[in-house]
C-alpha cells in the first residue's frame, strides 16, 4: 500500500484563491502579499471560510492581511503539523 503525501497548503490555498476567489493563476505567486491578493474584506472572509473548509485551519483575518502567500501558507503547515 502507497500513500501519497498530502498537499502542501501553499498548493492548497493557491488553488482556492484561482478556483473559488477567482484570481488570475499568473498573480498568485508566493511572494504577493495576500492583502494585494484579496481585495476587499469580504475576498479576506471568504479565504479565510474557504480554509477552515478545506483544510481545518482556523485563521483570522489579520493574519491574511499580514503575510506573503508564502508566509500565509507556512503558518498554516504549522497549524496543521500542531494537530
Amino acid at each position: 500500500m502507497t500513500t501519497s503525501a498530502p498537499e502542501s497548503a501553499l498548493d492548497v490555498i493557491s488553488e482556492l484563491l484561482i478556483e473559488r476567489l477567482e484570481i488570475p493563476s499568473d498573480e498568485v505567486r508566493a511572494s504577493a502579499p495576500m492583502r494585494d491578493l484579496l481585495a476587499d474584506s469580504l475576498m479576506i472572509v471568504e479565504m479565510a471560510m474557504a480554509v477552515h473548509d478545506t483544510l481545518g485551519i482556523a485563521v483570522e483575518e489579520q493574519e491574511l492581511r499580514d503575510a506573503t502567500l508564502e508566509e500565509f501558507a507556512a503558518f498554516v503547515d504549522a497549524r496543521r503539523t500542531d494537530r
